[in-house]
């Protein structure tokens, strides 16, 4: 899922979420409020998610890596050290600079 979420990187991920009334959403040019999302991190998900959709990146990308992007959920994922919710952990706001360092594109 990185290499789908590194071709559409997305800057001052921070400034697109929104906290209200206990949900999380998220502003893009085409919904202004996408979501509800319960988290910070489903919310980052949405967002690349929705990115990724908008931009046509999908359709560059390996189809069955495309269809896990689009069918993962961070709220399910129950798999210990799934790499799809450590690739959004790590470019997610407030994530370690050295997760973030990692995550760039070389």
């Amino acid at each position: 899922m990185l290499e789908l979420m590194q071709a559409t990187l997305l800057f001052e991920v921070e400034r697109r979420l929104v906290f209200r009334n206990g949900e999380w959403l998220v502003r893009t040019r085409e919904i202004p409020e996408l979501g509800p999302y319960s988290s910070s991190l489903e919310a980052v998900e949405g967002l690349y998610r929705h990115v990724a959709i908008c931009s046509g990146r999908l359709r560059q990308g390996e189809p069955k890596l495309v269809r896990d992007f689009l069918q993962h959920s961070v709220a399910e994922c129950h798999e210990p050290g799934c790499q799809f919710c450590a690739d959004l952990l790590a470019l997610s706001p407030g994530a370690p600079r050295v997760q973030l360092k990692a995550a760039m594109p070389v």
